[in-house]
């Protein structure tokens, strides 16, 4: 029995450490061009942004996402529909809409399959704008702003907040129907 036990702890000694072969974990850095800070002096993104980043800078992106319950049928519905679709995501670290949204949209569009690593992500300032004027050609009102995008071309977007719920308008949107966000005319 005692050899069994020795036998078993060493075997968890050998399984838990680092072998050559283990992917080497990826190094997340944040420069400071891509720092600034709000009327009140809290420190946020701005600029163009990676996932990685907004999940390393923002404590808010990984508790959302986890709180966050998609509805499997709608996604697995939105799957089929993302073929040829891009996405350009406008959002302020800064912002408790995005807070509220930007995980769920992401969460959403991972678990339908879509590579989330590949969205556009802007990160503006509390004045929606950034210094290089990224937001510029997206025509932003609010944030966040998902722009659904289809041979180069906007189809339609989701701003501030959806609807219905983010997998319905989202469907609306991919399927082509009519949908207007709560800012259209």
């Amino acid at each position: 029995m005692k050899n069994l036990l020795i036998l078993f702890v060493s075997v968890l000694f050998i399984s838990c450490g680092d072998s050559p072969s283990q992917k080497k974990e990826t190094v997340v850095t944040i420069s400071d061009s891509l720092k600034s800070t709000t009327i009140e002096g809290e420190e946020i993104l701005i600029g163009k942004i990676n996932l990685a980043q907004l999940d390393l800078f923002s404590p808010w992106y990984a508790k959302e996402y986890q709180f966050y319950k998609i509805n499997a049928s709608k996604t697995e519905e939105i799957k089929p529909l993302l073929k040829d679709i891009s996405f350009v995501l406008l959002m302020g670290t800064w912002c408790e809409d995005s807070q509220r949204e930007v995980s769920g949209m992401l969460k959403i569009l991972e678990a339908a399959g879509y590579p989330i690593n590949s969205i556009e992500i802007i990160a503006v300032s509390e004045d929606k704008d950034t210094p290089n004027g990224l937001e510029k050609p997206f025509d932003l009102y609010n944030v966040p702003t998902l722009i659904f995008k289809k041979d180069g071309k906007e189809m339609n977007r989701i701003v501030e907040f959806p609807i219905q719920t983010l997998e319905q308008d989202m469907l609306e949107i991919l399927k082509g129907n009519p949908y207007k966000n709560a800012y259209a005319e």
